[in-house]
């Protein structure tokens, strides 16, 4: 294996995996050379793919993106300086050699690199199976797109590489790629994985994309275009593929619209079993589910990339806590990700989903208060003493309660946004089933506004990683407000108000992550610059 810089943090291919659909033991490496020959090659190859996405090293997209916007505060121990580079995020005051931009993109180049190794080494794969080579270049295509996705929406000017590169000489010499470019990179690979990925998935399958996930990541990657990319990066042209196949919004209604008449996805009948872990989000509302597992058992922490568990469940829970109802200890959590008031406050009563996604201290008899605690807790996430691992390694690093990406409700929502001015009845039909779901049938609305869609996608999809980047696509100056606001509006009496010491917006950083320093200093002068005013 080449040892470019681009790859420094990879580790081997085919070591232990995190998703559900292998067998969760450690692999033995090969040599790139005879590591493609059989169908069971392809395949621990394919989940190595899988497996740089759901990787966490201290930096899980989804806390991140929530302790950035009005939906949580970053919290931590008392002392207030606890994970300092998130910190640094809920105060937009992000350093060039700031830990979180570098693990993000390396973890995005990673997966890049697998990705594109696995396409470029399908061909010698002795295929038995029919139509399998499509089906995981379709996967392998879906997942470089989700990295090159969360390269463009934080960094923006990513280079683009779809083969491996030969030299480290090659990688210094990359050129800096627009983000118009980047989105064109996107199209092409979502809209090959919509061809080429099955609608359905087997049961020791789950997790792994499907043509619906395709179709459902490019309508979140669609609304992001039109409503951020297009007025921040000034871009004029509609989201267009490399060949120049236009993925507009009649594109993306027929895709949608054609998903949920399908029938292929559900809601559950309640929310509360959205989030049991009994369900673990491989259910009918699941459309693209991170996995996660315990069984590697690893003990590690010095080796955070080699995770198997879901780690950020550790950081959700309260510190030292007992259950008041029978005296019994929690499992430990770090207090992190706390809810604001701002979101509590935006259920309405008799919404059922602030008790399910929002665990209140009035149910522990004690608990070591941290940093901008406000007696919430992130429910959803949070570790269950039941669950906690057993039987070797490190209990905090292996959970194995699997992350909910796409979740159908959030289709329905999305759907109901993108028809709104053009098919009212059938956005409000989308809409209704998904706020009917938590409320009951009286909550349907007659009519809704957009400003009512947003409403029901903060508290329907809270403290899943969201709500950030929806503020943003309806404008940095939203943005601005409402993210400033969940540190103004406090509530009155409160002990612990200097641990809010407001933070800033900053519309000139775009939101965005500066590209690391790190990495501007291992390529060739004026190779990699910082294009987002802040940081320049």
């Amino acid at each position: 294996m080449k040892k470019l810089i681009i790859a420094l943090s990879l580790i081997a291919i085919f070591q232990a995996c995190t998703t559900d659909f292998i067998e969760l033991t450690p692999k033995v490496s090969k040599l790139e050379s005879n590591a493609y020959i059989t169908e069971n090659d392809a395949f621990l190859a394919i989940t190595a793919v899988y497996d740089a996405l759901s990787v966490q090293n201290w930096s899980f997209v989804p806390i991140m993106s929530d302790i950035k916007s009005d939906d949580a505060y970053t919290g931590g121990d008392a002392s207030g300086s606890d994970m300092e580079y998130w910190q640094e995020q809920e105060r937009f005051n992000i350093s060039l050699e700031s830990d979180a931009p570098k693990n993000l993109w390396n973890r995005c180049y990673s997966g890049i690199y697998r990705a594109n190794l696995f396409i470029e080494r399908a061909e010698g794969i002795q295929w038995k199976t029919n139509g399998l080579k499509d089906r995981m270049i379709g996967e392998a295509k879906f997942l470089r797109a989700y990295f090159y996705w969360d390269l463009v929406r934080h960094y923006g000017w990513a280079p683009i590489i779809n083969k491996n590169l030969e030299s480290v000489d090659a990688y210094k010499n990359l050129t800096q790629s627009t983000p118009e470019e980047v989105y064109s990179q996107i199209a092409d690979d979502l809209l090959e994985a919509e061809a080429k990925c099955p609608t359905s998935v087997s049961s020791d399958e789950l997790g792994r994309a499907t043509k619906y996930a395709a179709q459902s990541l490019m309508a979140r990657i669609y609304l992001y275009y039109q409503g951020f990319a297009k007025p921040v990066f000034g871009i004029t042209n509609e989201w267009k593929s490399t060949d120049g196949k236009t993925i507009d919004k009649a594109y993306v209604q027929n895709a949608l619209k054609s998903f949920i008449n399908s029938n292929a996805h559900d809601l559950m009948p309640t929310y509360a079993e959205v989030f049991d872990w009994v369900n673990d989000h491989n259910t009918k509302e699941s459309v693209f589910t991170w996995q996660y597992a315990e069984k590697s058992k690893v003990g590690d922490w010095g080796n955070i990339w080699n995770v198997n568990g879901n780690f950020s469940v550790i950081f959700y829970g309260p510190r030292s806590a007992y259950l008041a109802s029978d005296g019994s200890v929690m499992s430990e959590g770090w207090s992190f990700g706390i809810p604001t008031w701002s979101l509590y406050n935006e259920f309405e009563e008799g919404d059922v989903r602030r008790d399910v996604s929002l665990f209140d201290d009035d149910l522990l008899s004690k608990y070591t208060i941290g940093f901008q605690n406000t007696g919430y807790f992130n429910a959803k996430f949070m570790p269950q003493k039941i669950y906690e691992s057993t039987g070797g390694g490190s209990p905090q690093l292996n959970w194995l309660l699997n992350y909910p990406d796409i979740r159908y409700a959030d289709v329905l929502l999305m759907a109901a946004e993108l028809f709104l001015t053009d098919d009212a009845g059938f956005a409000l039909q989308c809409y209704n089933r998904v706020r009917t779901r938590a409320m009951g049938e009286l909550a349907a609305k007659g009519s809704i506004t957009l400003d009512d869609i947003f409403h029901e996608r903060r508290v329907e999809l809270s403290g899943e990683g969201h709500r950030y980047w929806d503020l943003l696509r309806r404008g940095l100056n939203v943005a601005e407000q409402k993210i400033n606001g969940s540190f103004q509006n406090l509530p009155a009496g409160i002990s612990n108000e200097a641990d809010f010491e407001p933070r800033n917006f900053d519309a000139q950083s775009y939101g965005m992550f500066p590209i690391p320093a790190s990495e501007i200093r291992n390529m060739n002068a004026n190779t990699l610059k910082q294009f987002i005013p802040a940081y320049q």
